[in-house]
């Protein structure tokens, strides 16, 4: 299948090609007004944007006088645009069944936006309909204990019956575990790497990774042929917490990586859990200390967080979106980030008051979706 992108989503697209992190990605952008400009103006930004490279490297080095001229990355991206390389980048892409969401896609889940630097790019495989679903992140220690896979299972299993979308980082440990429970019972799940799908880490995840994108989603913010670095990995947790409404951390230890998952979660303002473990354990000291500062809800058992998100749940994106018209879907996609408000509903989607009223009215009646106080309105799934 040949996906199409607008020049705005071209430009990001070719952005992304240069192995650049959120933040430069983002200097980049605010040269302009919209996306497109980067390619169809590049050669009046060519010097805009080697300044913010030099400025950088000025910094980074603190070697005065040093005699920045012309960055690397900018002589590369002179050449690939004037080669006009982003055409046959995207059609390596199409070939290879990857679609690549932008904050200009439909898909794009609105509620990473919340976040300081959001991905400009998500290059997906597999089921691209679960990124809107009611997602729940699951992430630990990579080396838990027999204890830790034991909740780690029960959580997963729990929470998939009940029809959450698992969300983790296709790591060694919790990740794995969550990733394949999800599957075997199945469920549904989203691996957000931390490199390009040429480069799944650790290896010995590849067969894990292939049979993600058969029965569930692969997602990276980067290109393809991108290297997993030191820094790529804790970016990659703040794409878990922006697409979940919590984050459950079963087990880890008191320097874990998936407390940088937490920060962001509650930075975003979601939901965070964690399962108490062994005093004696220091795989449980990460997670017995975010209990004791009261930064995460304490969990026995999977009803506990199911309970918090109620009705929030949206069980069958798939089934839904074959009974709707393209006005009714056009709510339901912003529905699917929660609880919405009839003036957000106003905004959002640009329709007249009367016409989101008939078109409210008649989700009511097909029971997708209620009227809650507060003049909200959420998804009740069928």
């Amino acid at each position: 299948m040949d996906f199409k992108y607008n020049n705005n989503e071209k430009a990001l697209i070719f952005l992304s090609m240069f192995d650049l992190m959120p933040q430069k990605i983002h200097e980049i952008l605010s040269l302009v007004k919209e996306p497109s400009e980067i390619i169809t103006n590049f050669n009046e930004l060519e010097n805009d944007i080697n300044n913010l490279f030099v400025k950088s490297m000025k910094q980074e080095s603190q070697v005065k006088g040093y005699n920045f001229k012309y960055h690397k990355t900018v002589a590369e991206m002179k050449k690939c645009y004037l080669n006009n390389q982003i055409e046959n980048f995207i059609q390596k892409l199409n070939n290879e069944g990857i679609k690549v969401l932008t904050p200009y896609s439909d898909e794009y889940p609105i509620k990473l936006l919340d976040l300081e630097y959001p991905p400009q790019t998500l290059y997906c495989l597999g089921d691209i309909n679960l990124i809107k679903s009611s997602c729940i992140g699951i992430v630990g220690t990579r080396t838990p204990t027999p204890y830790g896979k034991i909740v780690t299972e029960k959580f997963t299993k729990g929470l998939c019956e009940n029809g959450f979308t698992i969300v983790s980082g296709l790591a060694s440990g919790v990740d794995s575990v969550a990733h394949t429970v999800a599957l075997n019972n199945n469920g549904k799940t989203i691996a957000i790497l931390g490199g390009g799908f040429e480069n799944i880490f650790p290896s010995f995840n590849i067969n894990l990774a292939k049979r993600i994108i058969n029965e569930g989603l692969l997602v990276s913010e980067y290109q393809p042929s991108m290297k997993p670095t030191l820094y790529t990995f804790p970016l990659r947790n703040r794409i878990i917490a922006g697409i979940s409404l919590g984050v459950l951390i079963t087990e880890a230890g008191e320097k874990s990586g998936a407390l940088h998952t937490k920060e962001f979660a509650l930075n975003l303002g979601r939901e965070v859990f964690a399962v108490p473990g062994n005093i004696n354990s220091s795989m449980s000291k990460g997670t017995n200390r975010l209990i004791r500062s009261a930064q995460g809800a304490c969990v026995l058992d999977y009803e506990d967080i199911v309970c918090v998100f109620k009705e929030k749940v949206v069980k069958s994106p798939n089934k839904i979106t074959r009974q709707l018209n393209f006005e009714e879907q056009k709510i339901i996609d912003i529905l699917y980030n929660g609880e919405t408000t009839f003036e957000d509903l106003l905004e959002k989607s640009d329709y007249e008051t009367k016409k989101l009223n008939s078109i409210l009215t008649i989700l009511e009646i097909k029971g997708i979706i209620k009227q809650i106080p507060g003049n909200c309105y959420i998804l009740i799934g069928e």
